[in-house]
């Protein structure tokens, strides 16, 4: 318990250091997950949050205004929205690993640099910063 609230209070402050919430995280993470290499239209986000279609679209307006996501209109139907993760948001993504590295790191200082990297690839689709909703908040995979 205390190494999934060491992980959850440092993913937390980073997420701070970049003005973003949880959610936000959240977002970038199944993000990257959907991410095949293209445009993601909206709506397949929306089955999972919690939250109404106008709050996510508030969370990706707010990711594209710090220049994580990039959005647009779908040329050939313009009422559907599509998104994509920008490299700011790889970069991110990449620093919470980095980040779940050290305090895994600081839990088990004798496991093997090998080891290490397979347990934070292993935690790659989860999330530890703090969720209402008890399966985010888990760290359980949306």
């Amino acid at each position: 318990m205390r190494l999934y609230s060491n992980l959850q209070k440092e993913e937390k402050e980073l997420a701070i250091r970049y003005q973003l919430g949880s959610t936000h995280l959240e977002m970038l993470f199944l993000l990257s997950r959907l991410n095949e290499g293209g445009w993601i239209p909206v709506r397949q986000l929306y089955p999972f949050f919690p939250l109404t279609q106008p709050a996510v679209g508030r969370i990706l307006r707010h990711l594209a205004y710090w220049r994580f996501v990039e959005l647009r209109r779908d040329k050939v139907d313009r009422r559907c929205l599509l998104v994509r993760l920008l490299p700011n948001a790889h970069k991110l993504l990449e620093e919470v690993e980095s980040l779940r590295a050290q305090v895994l790191r600081t839990f088990f200082p004798t496991v093997t640099p090998q080891q290490l990297k397979s347990w934070v690839e292993a935690l790659r689709n989860t999330t530890f910063v703090h969720r209402p909703d008890v399966e985010a908040s888990m760290g359980v995979p949306i």
